[in-house]
Parts: C-alpha cells; structure tokens; sequence
C-alpha cells in the first residue's frame, strides 16, 4: 500500500519532488559585510533582513545584476536602515530578477555609493 501525498496548491498540481521541499534557497554573511552576491541568473527574491551595525542610518540596496554594480549605479529598489537596527523586507509573491540578484549598503538611497563593512545580511532566493 502507497501513501498518496496531497497536491501543493503553492506549487501547482502533482506532488512536490524533492528540490520544492527544500524551497526557499537561504544565503547569509559569516561575518560584517558591505554587500551580499545572492545569485546569478534569473530567479526570485522572497526577502531579506539585514541588520546595521552602524552608529549612523544607511541604505540598503538591491540590484538586478550579476556581479556587485559600481558605485553610481541606479538600484531596483532601496530602503533605509536606522543606526544599530535591523529590517526585514518580505516579497509575496517573490520579486523576480533577470540578471542575477546582489544586494548592499550605500550612504545615500538612489545612487550607490558604497558603505563599509557593517552589515548582516540574511537572504532567500529561488
């Protein structure tokens, strides 16, 4: 006798093979960083917390790209982070990248112009 698991509504018809359970992809830092590659190719981006440790505010920024972008480059999109605090910032459904994803700091919002290293980043991709 075989058990019959259920359909994923989350995943379309057909049970999940083994790649979908392990959904989510997560990539962190292991130590203070300025900037975090999360992946090259297309894919998704579910969300991120970051946490400054910075004793001033800062931007972080995310970036359609495969490799970290020069500084003057014009992010997707931005947030501000205050001094010594975290953020996390959540996408549902993911937010989808065509070129890769690369996420960092910058001292000021729609420009990069990239900080040092004092920032935790933890991130989920597909």
């Amino acid at each position: 006798m075989s058990i019959q698991l259920p359909d994923s509504p989350l995943l379309g018809w057909g049970t999940p093979g083994d790649i979908e359970y392990n959904l989510p992809l997560n990539v962190h830092s292991n130590a203070y960083v300025a900037s975090i590659f999360v992946k090259s190719g297309p894919g998704y981006l579910c969300g991120f917390t970051v946490y400054n440790s910075k004793t001033s505010s800062q931007f972080i920024q995310v970036f359609d790209a495969a490799t970290l972008p020069a500084d003057g480059a014009i992010p997707a999109v931005f947030f501000s982070v205050a001094q010594s605090a975290d953020k996390g910032v959540d996408w549902i459904p993911a937010r989808t990248f065509l070129t890769g994803c690369v996420i960092c700091n910058s001292s000021t919002g729609p420009t990069k112009t990239i900080g040092s290293a004092d920032c935790w980043f933890d991130v989920q991709f597909v």
